[in-house]
């Protein structure tokens, strides 16, 4: 007993040295390449003259996006490389010669995948929402300074009961054969811009071959024509002033836009509305799945990748690539149900169910020895 109590500390030291070496790597694989999928927003932002220090909070606040993901999948790769590099090498075999069960060998490993999944749910549920949200408004407050961009962005970001149609070019900074119709509900007018060119240089928007046509409203119709028909050659006006009008009072946020507290909040206050009641009761199930799977992938990763015989078979391996794809092929699906608390959590739950069983199964044939 003396024996196994001081050679454990080392052990520990040993297994989650090897296991994070690993996590780490794996970790800042994701990243990078989180960042080369999001270098073209980047590079946009940074073609709206912002400065360094917005760059670089718009740079940090991409991470925790892939962290959720990433966590999980480093564990479980950690995991089975450290559990197949100990039964490649026979150590799993001198540990249990030595009297060590595989439940003693593999402890520190689940501590640590407890450890992660309470800093996965932290991430997911609190870091994620806040730099998701920061993000966007350091995205949308850069890109105020460009009205041709908020108009190639009319999607997320025009007014209401408007037409935008154009040709932008890469820079966002040059475009031509711009169509543009909005509904003026305050002042009741219809207002048609066309323009051959329209170009951004130095906070000016400058237009050529421009053509407006709108109205003005008169209680006696019988005076004169409403109708206005202005054509220019060129026209200047400044940027920030036809940002103004392409702008939303407000950001459309979703509830993953929301720290857990206010989610919380949210959710007391909803008991009349059962629909949005639904979407944040999915919204919650979704961040305690994240957290969830850290803890099975490590587990699985530990379980299947662990091999008794001589004969270096790959069922394990291969079983838990087809669990992680199932896994997320449920998390695709539970999105399809937002609306049905049930359904959602059917989803959410199966994967690891299924993945805590067939892990459970093969450490039982370990223990017993069967390959």
């Amino acid at each position: 007993m003396v024996y196994f109590n001081k050679t454990m500390p080392l052990l520990w030291r040993y297994l989650l040295r090897n296991y994070f070496q690993v996590f780490f790597l794996c970790i800042s694989s994701f990243i990078l390449l989180l960042l080369l999928t999001r270098l073209q927003e980047i590079a946009r932002l940074a073609s709206f003259d912002s400065n360094l220090v917005t760059l670089f909070l718009f740079t940090l606040c991409q991470i925790p996006y892939i962290l959720p993901i990433a966590i999980p999948i480093s564990g479980l790769i950690a995991a089975i490389l450290l559990s197949k590099r100990l039964s490649q090498d026979l150590e799993l075999t001198v540990f249990r010669s030595v009297g060590l069960s595989l439940t003693k060998i593999t402890i520190p490993l689940l501590i640590s995948a407890c450890l992660l999944s309470l800093i996965n749910f932290v991430i997911v549920s609190e870091l994620t929402p806040r730099s998701r949200l920061l993000s966007q408004k350091l995205f949308y407050k850069a890109s105020t300074i460009n009205p041709l961009f908020l108009i190639k962005n009319h999607k997320a970001l025009k007014p209401k009961n408007s037409y935008i149609d154009m040709e932008m070019s890469s820079v966002d900074k040059k475009a031509s054969d711009v169509v543009f119709a909005m509904q003026n509900k305050s002042q009741n007018r219809l207002t048609l811009l066309i323009a051959k060119h329209l170009c951004l240089k130095k906070n000016q928007l400058i237009g050529e071959n421009v053509s407006l046509i709108t109205h003005i409203d008169s209680n006696d119709h019988t005076q004169f024509d409403h109708l206005i028909i202005d054509n220019q050659q060129k026209m200047f006006t400044s940027a920030q002033a036809f940002s103004e009008m392409m702008q939303r009072d407000h950001f459309s946020l979703g509830f993953e836009f929301y720290p857990l507290r206010e989610l919380i909040q949210m959710l007391s206050m909803q008991k009349n509305k059962p629909k949005i009641k639904n979407k944040l009761y999915f919204e919650l199930n979704r961040r305690l799945f994240f957290s969830l799977i850290t803890y099975a992938f490590t587990f699985m990763g530990i379980s299947m990748g662990l091999q008794i015989g001589k004969e270096r078979k790959q069922k394990g391996i291969i079983l838990a690539i087809l669990l992680t794809a199932l896994t997320f092929i449920c998390s695709i699906a539970a999105k399809s149900y937002y609306l049905s608390f049930e359904r959602s959590l059917f989803f959410y739950l199966f994967p690891n169910i299924l993945i805590f069983s067939c892990s459970f199964w093969f450490q039982k044939r370990a223990r017993e020895g069967i390959e």
